[in-house]
Order: structure tokens, then sequence, then C-alpha cells
């Protein structure tokens, strides 16, 4: 909607905070990111929804070619379902 956006992001660099400073310095701050973020939306969406963290999931994990102790994993790939809270904000925020 034109209140927030629902984005996918590749992490290139792994570094901490990497999306969330990244996000914040585009004007676009992950929800409820007490550092970084909106202090009224991370607010709203506490009051509304009960969220006490932030609105981020990584559902994608995808390994690279791997050697020694981990070569079982290369190129693996593993999904995670979206966390029903996250879901809920998402479809009701459309």
């Amino acid at each position: 909607n034109r209140q927030f956006s629902y984005i996918e992001v590749e992490l290139i660099t792994g570094r901490t905070h990497q999306i969330r400073l990244h996000m914040a310095s585009t004007s676009h701050p992950v929800i409820g990111d007490r550092k970084y973020g909106n202090f009224e939306v991370n607010k709203m969406v506490k009051n509304k929804y009960g969220l006490n963290h932030q609105l981020l999931h990584a559902y994608r994990l995808e390994l690279p070619e791997l050697t020694g102790d981990l070569q079982e994993l290369s190129n693996k790939k593993f999904i995670a379902k979206v966390p029903d809270l996250f879901e809920k904000i998402v479809n009701a925020e459309r």
C-alpha cells in the first residue's frame, strides 16, 4: 500500500544491521526496529497487532558450495514458513 512496502532483500555482505540500516537510510525503515525505525509506526503496529520485534523474516537460506565438515550442506536450499503474525500484519495492511 502507500504506507508500507513488502520487499525481498538479498544479503550481500552479511554485515550486522545491513538490512535495517540500508532501509532506514532510504526512508523505509523496518517495522518494529527500535534503533533505526519510526517510533510512531512501531507504536501503532505494537498496539494494533502486539508486535514486539522487527518485522523481518528469513524465509529462504541458500548455501554455496562448501568443503570440509559442512560439505553435506553444499548447494542446499531451506525454506521456512512465514510466521502467522508476520502474515497477519502484511495481509491486513495491504
